[in-house]
């Protein structure tokens, strides 16, 4: 089985409300062209990853599928312009040093790894360009380099119950 993986990026905003625990971003851009090596290019639509429970994608530190998750997705939804995640950092050593990294603004991107599925992908006569129709997501991972510019984490956040107010919220600028 070969899990493939994308990347993306965004703007980066932590918002200091709470327990601080929860990052989240844009996991992938939708309609955006992505060169994935010397001769393909990759687009994404809208509903590729529908239908995934936030509580069965877990959240990995670069992708490494050797050491523990360090987290799972608590929100998944699709937007007009891309699929928007929402993960809990579990307390752990390695959770607290990813946090502090994407704090610190060494880690800025989510990448997804996932699996094509049989008829969800639509190429060109060339098999040049390839649009992910259907795809069946298998992790998130938070990377220093994601190959989409709109892929990056958006916020560090607390996680909240309905009735508690943000209190504040302050936005990082890479330099």
């Amino acid at each position: 089985m070969t899990i493939l993986v994308r990347t993306s990026t965004a703007e980066l905003e932590v918002r200091d409300d709470g327990d601080g625990r929860t990052l989240e971003g844009t996991i992938v851009p939708f309609g955006v062209e992505t060169r994935i090596g010397p001769r393909l290019v990759e687009v994404f639509h809208p509903g590729a990853f529908a239908g995934t429970d936030p509580a069965t994608l877990p959240l990995l530190a670069l992708h490494d599928r050797q050491t523990l998750p360090i987290g799972v997705g608590v929100e998944l939804r699709d937007e007009p312009t891309r699929w928007f995640g929402a993960f809990h950092v579990s307390k752990t050593r390695l959770g607290d040093e990813v946090l502090e990294l994407v704090r610190d603004g060494a880690l800025t991107g989510l990448s997804v790894g996932f699996l094509p599925v049989v008829g969800g992908d639509r190429w060109n006569a060339y098999r040049t360009r390839v649009e992910r129709v259907r795809a069946l997501a298998h992790h998130v991972g938070v990377v220093p380099f994601p190959p989409y510019d709109d892929a990056r984490i958006a916020a560090v956040r607390a996680a909240q119950g309905p009735a508690t107010p943000r209190l504040r919220i302050a936005r990082l600028r890479r330099r």
